[in-house]
């Protein structure tokens, strides 16, 4: 949790005055729209979903209410949905985001400039287009993924993976991270409150690399973490035309449209 109170210290004072005047709850993304035009969408992980009617409670409850008491469920929501609707207030107030031109020239790394010959790479979440980019590149690849059944899914992805790469179950991350050059966690891993445990094993990774559209976009908040690196999304102004495709099952495709890709060094 240390982690995200300082990314809160410094959204702070970003939230402050601001309000959630609209929210989107989709089968594949969820998302937040502030009184300023400022809005964020994050990947929503359907397995940690809450039961029944308790699923739409937490949209409806953050509409009017200020951005810096929703943003705090980020550190203090009771399941993975409210904490990624704290997390997407977080994002739609963040003034971190370089401007659109300077974040497309690095919108295709994905990752890549981070390897070197003979890396071995850990990933946790399986994130298909990177390991399709990136295991050319490196000697080995292990990949963790909390969705995923890793006997199953290494399976159904055995055409991908190959021989260089392998799936293996969460309990296996203190055994095996330490022996990955490069590792590349999923944003949803500040979600669900497990990137520090991650961190901790990461002792002999060169480079680490946090991607995706679910966490917190504050580099500060970083500086003293092993984390080398942060690729990110964030939207543009007219990102707000997203909630009622989202709202009728639309996907990354759609949130593809109004999002721009950046990359940026922490250390």
């Amino acid at each position: 949790m240390q982690l995200l109170e300082k990314v809160y210290a410094l959204a702070e004072p970003h939230l402050a005055g601001k309000t959630v005047v609209d929210g989107v709850l989709g089968l594949n993304f969820v998302g937040v729209q502030l009184d300023d035009g400022g809005c964020h969408f994050i990947t929503l992980m359907r397995e940690a979903l809450p039961p029944g009617e308790r699923c739409g409670r937490p949209g409806l409850a953050m509409l009017g209410r200020p951005a810096s008491e929703i943003g705090r469920w980020a550190l203090e929501g009771a399941d993975d949905l409210q904490r990624s609707l704290g997390m997407a207030v977080l994002n739609a107030a963040s003034p971190y985001y370089p401007r659109a031109e300077e974040a497309e020239e690095n919108q295709k790394d994905d990752g890549l400039p981070l390897l070197q010959p003979g890396d071995t790479v850990g990933m946790i979440g399986f994130m298909r287009p990177s390991i399709r980019q990136l295991l050319p590149h490196c000697e080995r690849m292990v990949i963790f993924d909390r969705a995923q059944d890793p006997e199953q899914k290494q399976a159904q992805e055995q055409e991908l993976l190959g021989e260089k790469a392998a799936i293996y179950p969460m309990e296996r991350q203190a055994e095996l991270l330490p022996l990955c050059d490069v590792v590349i966690i999923t944003g949803t891993s500040m979600v669900n409150h497990t990137t520090e445990y991650i961190l901790s094993h990461c002792g002999k990774a060169r480079e680490v690399l946090l991607k995706g559209f679910s966490f917190p976009y504050y580099p500060a908040a970083y500086a003293d973490t092993p984390i080398t690196a942060l690729g990110s999304v964030y939207f543009n102004a007219d990102a707000a035309a997203l909630f009622r495709p989202l709202s009728l099952g639309g996907g990354k495709d759609q949130v593809m449209e109004f999002a721009h890709h950046c990359q940026t060094r922490i250390k």
